[in-house]
C-alpha cells in the first residue's frame, strides 16, 4: 500500500530548498560586502601612512632623503597582530629604504593618487598600497618620482569581516526562522477550511448524498468539490435505481411465486398420472414466465445509464447484428406461422455502442412484434442509414397501440388489457427505450403499413452518445 503524503509537508519541502539556496547566495554576498567594507576602512589607514611617508620624502642636489615618521605606523597600532612592510624606491627602481622585493605589479601616475590591491608577500596575503611622489629636483632629470609602498597583512581584516558576516548571518537566520514559522502558520490557516470540510463530510448521515456546499472553501478546492458532488449525484441516482428495482422485483415476483406454490401444492394432491402431467406442464410454463420476468428485470437494471455498464462501447455492424437476432427468433415466428422478413443494405452500417445491450434491444423489439401478432401475419425488420444516424424499424400486423396508450407502454410492467399472451412482463418497450436513450437515440411509435399494426422506429447516432 502506497504511503500517504501530507500536502502541507510537501509545500513546506518545496519552499525550504529555494529558501536555503537564497540564504546561501545571500551569505556569500554578505561576506563579500563585509570584506569590502572592512577593506575600505583599513585602506584609509594605509593611504594615511603612505601620505605621511610622502610628506617626509624630499630631494636636494640629486640626493634623496627619506624619513619614516612614527605617525605612519601609529594608525596600525590598534591591530598590533598585523605585520607591516614598507619600501621606498628611487626613480630608477633602486631600493632607498625598507623591505627588498616589495615591488608593486602596477604603478599609479605621479601626483598623489594611491593604488591599493591585494597580493602575496613572504608567504602571506597582504594589502599593498602604492603612491608616487614627484621630488621636483633638476638633478634627477624629468623622471624624478619616487615610489612609496606600504603593505599590511590581512589577518585583522579577515577577522573583522568574519565577525561582521556572522553577525549579519545570525540576523538572517532569525529572519528565515521567523519566515518558516509564518509559512507554517499560513499553511495551517490555508488548510483549515479543508479540515472543516472533512469534518462536515464525516458528520454526514450515511444516506445523505446531497451536494457538498462550496462556500468558505478556497477556489482551488472547488473543482474537487464539484467532482465529489458529481460522484455523489451518480451514487444517489444509482441507489434510487436500486431501490426502484428491488421494489419492482418484490412486487412483480410475488404473484409468479404464489402461482408456482399453488400449482406445486395442487400437483402433490393428485394421484392420476395424466393430471399430474398436466399440472407439471402448467408449472413448467409458469417457471418459464418467471424466468423471463427475472431476465428482463436484470436486463432493465443493466440498461439503466446510472449503473455505468452500458458505457462500455465498441464499433459494431448493426446490419449483421439485426440479421443474427432475427435468425435466432425465426423458430418463434415459424411456431406462430408468422412471416419474419429482414430488409437491410448489403454493406455494413458501422455504429459505436454496447453490443450486448443493442442485441437485447433488437431481441425485445422483434419478440414483442411476434408475440403480439396473429398467425399468418407478417413482421418486417428493417435497418437503414440516414445521414449520421442509423435507423431500426420493426413493423407488425398485430392489434397496434392506441395513441392514448403509447406513452404508457414505456412504463415498467404496464400492459394493455386484452392484448398479448400471458408470458409478457410489461418490460419489453421500457427496456428498449432505456437502451435507446443510453445511446443518445430517439424512439418513435407509429402505425404500421396501411394503418394496421405497430411500427417501432429507433434512431441511433452512428458515432455513439
Amino acid at each position: 500500500m502506497r504511503a500517504r503524503y501530507s500536502l502541507r509537508r510537501r509545500v513546506g519541502w518545496w519552499l525550504l530548498p529555494p529558501l536555503l539556496i537564497l540564504l546561501a547566495i545571500n551569505a556569500v554576498l554578505s561576506f563579500q560586502s563585509a570584506l569590502d567594507a572592512v577593506n575600505r576602512a583599513y585602506d584609509r589607514s594605509l593611504t594615511a601612512a603612505l601620505r605621511a611617508v610622502a610628506e617626509q620624502t624630499h630631494s636636494l642636489g640629486g640626493e634623496i632623503h627619506v624619513d619614516i615618521p612614527y605617525s605612519a605606523f601609529e594608525v596600525f597600532e590598534e591591530s598590533g597582530q598585523e605585520r607591516m612592510y614598507y619600501a621606498v624606491l628611487a626613480p630608477d627602481g633602486a631600493l632607498l629604504t625598507g623591505y627588498p622585493e616589495l615591488a608593486p605589479s602596477a604603478l599609479p601616475p605621479p601626483g598623489g593618487e594611491v593604488l591599493i590591491a591585494t597580493t602575496h608577500y613572504r608567504g602571506g596575503e597582504v594589502r599593498l598600497g602604492v603612491l608616487r611622489k614627484r621630488l621636483y629636483d633638476p638633478e634627477l632629470g624629468p623622471d624624478d618620482a619616487v615610489t612609496i609602498v606600504f603593505a599590511e597583512s590581512t589577518g585583522s581584516r579577515d577577522e573583522l569581516a568574519r565577525a561582521l558576516f556572522l553577525d549579519s548571518l545570525r540576523r538572517q537566520l532569525l529572519l528565515v526562522g521567523a519566515g518558516a514559522l509564518l509559512i507554517v502558520l499560513a499553511l495551517t490557516s490555508a488548510f483549515r477550511p479543508l479540515l472543516a470540510l472533512r469534518d462536515t463530510i464525516r458528520q454526514r448521515h450515511e444516506e445523505d448524498l446531497t451536494p457538498v456546499s462550496a462556500t468558505n472553501v478556497p477556489s482551488e478546492v472547488s473543482p474537487l468539490i464539484d467532482a465529489i458532488n458529481h460522484h455523489m449525484g451518480r451514487l444517489s441516482a444509482m441507489l434510487v435505481a436500486r431501490r426502484r428495482f428491488l421494489a419492482d422485483a418484490a412486487h412483480q415476483i410475488r404473484t409468479p411465486l404464489a402461482v408456482l406454490s399453488t400449482q406445486a401444492e395442487y400437483g402433490l394432491r393428485q394421484h392420476d398420472p395424466d393430471e399430474m402431467r398436466r399440472t407439471l406442464a402448467s408449472l413448467l410454463e409458469s417457471i418459464r414466465g418467471a424466468r423471463r420476468l427475472a431476465n428482463q428485470m436484470l436486463t432493465m437494471s443493466h440498461a439503466e445509464a446510472v449503473n455505468g455498464l452500458i458505457e462500455e462501447r465498441a464499433e459494431l455492424d448493426l446490419v449483421a447484428m439485426a440479421r443474427e437476432v432475427a435468425l435466432e427468433l425465426a423458430p418463434l415466428a415459424l411456431k406462430k406461422r408468422i412471416a419474419l422478413e429482414f430488409e437491410g443494405p448489403d454493406t455494413a452500417i458501422s455504429l459505436r455502442g454496447n453490443a450486448a445491450m443493442l442485441r437485447e434491444m433488437l431481441a425485445n423489439l422483434i419478440d414483442n412484434a411476434l408475440r403480439y401478432s396473429p398467425p399468418d401475419s407478417q413482421v418486417v425488420v428493417a435497418v437503414a442509414a440516414w445521414d449520421k444516424d442509423a435507423v431500426i424499424s420493426v413493423s407488425d400486423q398485430g392489434p397496434g397501440i392506441p395513441e392514448g396508450e403509447r406513452e404508457n407502454v414505456f412504463k415498467r410492467f404496464y400492459r394493455i388489457l386484452g392484448q398479448g399472451d400471458s408470458e409478457g412482463s410489461g418490460l419489453g418497450l421500457a427496456i428498449v427505450r432505456e437502451i435507446c436513450w443510453a445511446h443518445g437515440g430517439r424512439l418513435t411509435l407509429k402505425d404500421g403499413a396501411d394503418g394496421r399494426g405497430l411500427c417501432v422506429e429507433v434512431e441511433l447516432p452512428r458515432g455513439g452518445n
